[in-house]
């Protein structure tokens, strides 16, 4: 792989920071790939708006008009949603004989904007629809083999990129939220840059003091053998681009802990990536009451009609449980709590456990 190619991919990555960065880079990904356009967006919940939306060489006005007048009878979004999320999709895959005939987009909107054939991939992230594509610059124009090759490697850069950009604008706003709401600090911040402690809030210091976490070697380590291999795992999944949230117990004071691990950002250093360079944790000490409420969890399966068993696994996964364990101490197979744990989230219409958790804050209004 060629220095100009990582330093495409360094590029996406560099505009998680810096969003404005993101239509530069699709402009040097167009020129790299000899293609015409580039659209790289992800849809807000539910996918009933614009979350983020980027493009290069594009007619602002082009979108404009098709989400005000096309989208809701774009039939090609239900193709796109049901592809498998990085798989390179030509045109040919997001057309249908019928739509080619019949649908206004290929009709009236792709001629006048001049939208030849399309190349891209579906990049849903936690429920909402991605989209990653360019345009052929002619068009009866294919792509070439090596711009297929190329593109495929982005594609999951672009939605990792995409992914963090997303974390980073929610955290903006929860940041937000909670300082003009109440200046007291609910939860501990550890900041690391170079594997070294940057930045720690009091009640971060505090918590390492009891010695249960602390920093060994840039990163965060348990002294419980059992929560160490969690907070391993949890560590493997940040080098995926995730955020994810993980529980531990402290068996000798029974403090249980929420983790959270984010912004894992690869930089781009003498022709080569290199993994993240700092990295933060976010952690809340929970008092019992705070894992998980009867009452709300109560009300949420009266109003879904949920049965025993989904109902007690919607209470494992809020309680952040894993669904291992939560499989052995009831006595069932893994799979069967799965199973429960699908139907219920159908039952609630939520598509994800980030959508159930926020489904829960909801409903604790009411008590």
């Amino acid at each position: 792989m060629c220095v100009k190619f990582d330093k495409l991919i360094s590029d996406l990555y560099e505009a998680v920071e810096t969003k404005e960065l993101f239509s530069l880079t699709l402009s040097e990904i167009v020129s790299h790939l000899g293609a015409a356009q580039s659209h790289l967006c992800l849809l807000g919940e539910g996918n009933s708006s614009i979350g983020l939306n980027f493009t290069a060489n594009m007619d602002p006005e082009f979108l404009d008009e098709y989400h005000e007048h096309y989208v809701n009878h774009d039939y090609r979004l239900k193709l796109i949603s049901r592809a498998r999320v990085g798989e390179v999709l030509m045109d040919d895959q997001l057309n249908t004989p019928e739509g080619l005939r019949s649908s206004p987009i290929h009709n009236d909107l792709f001629p006048r904007y001049g939208v030849n054939r399309i190349m891209g991939s579906n990049i849903s992230v936690d429920g909402g629809l991605g989209w990653f594509g360019v345009t052929s610059l002619r068009k009866d124009g294919d792509f070439s083999k090596e711009a297929v090759e190329d593109f495929s490697r982005l594609v999951v850069h672009a939605r990792k990129a995409l992914h963090l950009r997303q974390l980073r604008s929610e955290m903006a706003e929860r940041e937000l939220v909670h300082r003009s709401a109440n200046d007291s600090q609910t939860y501990a911040i550890i900041m690391l840059a170079n594997g070294e402690i940057e930045y720690a809030n009091q009640l971060a210091r505090d918590m390492l003091d009891l010695g249960f976490i602390r920093i060994q070697n840039g990163r965060l380590v348990c002294r419980d053998p059992a929560e160490q291999k969690k907070v391993e795992a949890v560590h493997r999944r940040v080098r995926n681009g995730e955020a994810p949230l993980v529980r531990l117990l402290d068996k000798k004071s029974n403090a249980t802990y929420a983790v959270q691990v984010f912004n894992p950002l690869p930089r781009f250093i003498d022709g080569r990536l290199e993994p993240a360079r700092w990295v933060t944790y976010k952690i809340v000490q929970l008092n019992p009451q705070d894992v998980l409420s009867s009452r709300t969890l109560e009300r949420i399966t009266q109003f879904y009609g949920l049965s025993v068993g989904e109902s007690a696994t919607i209470a494992a996964v809020i309680a952040m449980e894993p669904l291992a364990e939560f499989s052995r101490s009831k006595g069932v197979q893994q799979d069967t709590v799965r199973k429960q744990l699908k139907a219920a989230m159908t039952k609630m219409g939520v598509n994800s456990q980030k959508q159930l958790f926020q489904l829960y804050e909801r409903f604790k209004v009411f008590e």
